[in-house]
């Protein structure tokens, strides 16, 4: 197999905390990222999916490098970028761009769309004026909208119409790797097909990779060829997403996938689902040995609490941290019966 576009080993991001007016010392860190390993190959959709507050925004920004990475290494087509500086980051800039959650706030609302989606050719001097012009059109038309939307401002646009304003000005510096951060968590149902679609279109257009980072696993199922399912800091598994849905095999992913609302309503009468007690735990004092198993219905007493799962591979491409996930892949487990609802 070819070398992989990106590669993440043991990636951590702590954010330390302090306190003090006249001197400040740190009294501990939040441990936004804890050890997180993924690769992505080149023409593909990684889809990273986890609750709000797990640390997948984070670890997106610390691939493109908008946060120092505390430890670990993020290998970019063959080269360590993690501690890239000044103008080699600069240059490697060019290689990677996202797409922002919010249409509505990534967007300044002074500038026309032809100088938002121009300001990264502008920055990186790829082009001369009137070749910036042009390039705007195209990028513009890439994305469905008219020419003379170059001249209108942000506030004129609907969130979807924002969105592609976004996307434009991503691809405007012929990137590898987008890493798209939430982008149709903000905008109508109606309209999220759309510009899941786009996406669709232009990564088979361009070549594109992509980092999709979310927490509707419909949304992910729709566009990711592989998925990495995040908790509180580390991933907890990883599959192809057909093998994921078919088969999730960590009890979180099984928690979330019983979530999903089924559009039938035999099988939504009567399926299972997963209640997870207590809430997410703190990043500042994770819990010891498997971060899950304050919440988890399939815990059991013997090691849960005291020894951390590795991510091994239990089946070709489908890796878990779980004591026992053979255990309940095989039904030699169940789940704790006041965690299970019968539909």
């Amino acid at each position: 197999m070819s070398e992989p576009l990106l590669e993440v080993k043991d990636l951590r991001v702590y954010f330390p905390i302090k306190e003090g007016i006249v001197v400040e010392r740190q009294v501990g860190a939040v441990r936004a990222v804890d050890g997180v390993d993924l690769e992505i190959e080149r023409g593909e959709t990684l889809g990273l999916v986890g609750e709000s507050g797990c640390g997948k925004t984070t670890v997106g920004r610390a691939i493109l490098r908008l946060v120092e990475p505390t430890s670990g290494s993020i290998v970019f087509d063959g080269r360590d970028i993690t501690h890239l500086k000044g103008e080699e980051l600069r240059v490697l800039r060019r290689r990677m761009q996202t797409i922002f959650q919010d249409p509505f706030s990534s967007l300044d609302p002074r500038q026309s769309v032809q100088r938002i989606v121009a300001e990264p050719m502008r920055v990186h001097g790829l082009a001369s004026r009137g070749e910036v012009d042009d390039r705007v059109r195209e990028l513009l038309n890439t994305v469905g909208l008219p020419a003379e939307a170059g001249g209108r401002y942000p506030h004129e646009f609907s969130g979807g119409q924002r969105q592609r304003i976004g996307i434009a000005r991503a691809l405007g510096l012929n990137p590898d790797l987008i890493v798209a951060d939430e982008p149709v968590s903000a905008l109508d149902v109606s309209i999220r097909a759309q510009v899941l679609n786009l996406l669709e279109e232009l990564q088979e257009r361009f070549s594109l990779t992509y980092l999709f980072v979310s927490h509707d696993l419909a949304v992910v199922r729709h566009i990711s060829d592989r998925i990495a399912v995040m908790y509180l800091g580390t991933i907890v598994e990883t599959s192809s997403a057909d093998a994921l849905y078919e088969q999730p095999l960590h009890p979180y992913t099984l928690a979330l996938m019983s979530a999903i609302p089924i559009p039938d309503p035999t099988v939504e009468e009567h399926r299972r689902r997963i209640l997870l007690s207590g809430d997410l735990p703190s990043p500042v004092n994770p819990p010891p040995g498997c971060r899950f198993h304050t919440r988890c219905p399939f815990r059991q007493p013997d090691r849960c609490a005291d020894e951390t799962p590795a991510l091994r591979e239990i089946e070709a491409g489908h890796r878990v941290a779980c004591h026992y996930a053979e255990q309940i892949r095989d039904g030699r487990i169940r789940a704790d019966a006041e965690a299970v609802v019968e539909g």
